[in-house]
């Protein structure tokens, strides 16, 4: 998987949890048209736990996207460190002691 893959994921990962968080609750505008208590009761209560499973559900999602996005940050700055010393290391390591304390 690329970091480009890592940091597509994060950003879908994000718009998901947006969706989720601003979707509307339709369960309030049935309750007239429910006509039995028993089952108006029942669907608040199913209404009520999905609001509570849509809050795990978003804080999975944030945290999914920080650590798909970190992930994309830290493999990127491997890469680049891993790059510069391969760099160095077929330059004889002047790079390293160019313009360092070490040079005489």
């Amino acid at each position: 998987m690329s970091t480009a893959e890592l940091k597509e994921i994060s950003r879908s990962v994000g718009k998901l949890k947006a969706n989720f968080e601003h979707a509307r609750d339709l369960v309030d505008s049935y309750d007239a048209e429910m006509g039995s208590g028993d089952v108006a009761s029942a669907l608040d209560d199913f209404a009520d736990d999905w609001k509570k499973k849509r809050k795990q559900l978003c804080d999975g999602l944030e945290f999914l996207g920080r650590t798909a996005g970190a992930a994309a940050k830290a493999y990127d700055g491997l890469d680049q460190h891993l790059a510069g010393a391969l760099l160095n290391a077929q330059s004889g390591g002047t790079r390293a002691r160019s313009g360092g304390a070490g040079d005489k």
